[in-house]
């Protein structure tokens, strides 16, 4: 008898714990599905500020000097300010 209750208590658990985990599972892949498509919708959005604020900073400071990086990727190297005009007032 008390093996019965056991072996019952064990399988109701069991069960239990198999629709809580399927309730949670289709939850999640719902949850993902809707975060993916704001990941998508951000990304979107930061391609186009990126393009505008690029055509706005050219419009104020005209166009602005490449940056160099070195070759460790940690130093960055910036050209000097009067470098460019040097350059073209050379014969």
């Amino acid at each position: 008898m008390i093996r019965t209750l056991l072996v019952a208590g064990l399988l109701a658990a069991s069960l239990a714990l198999g629709i809580l985990t399927a309730i949670v599972q289709s939850h999640n892949r719902a949850e993902g599905a809707r975060l993916d498509g704001l990941r998508e919708d951000c990304l979107l959005l930061e391609a186009v500020h990126g393009a505008q604020r690029a055509a706005i900073l050219e419009k104020d400071h005209g166009p602005l000097p490449p940056i160099e990086i070195a070759a460790d990727g940690k130093t960055v190297k910036t050209p000097k300010p009067g470098a460019n005009a040097r350059k073209q007032g050379a014969p």
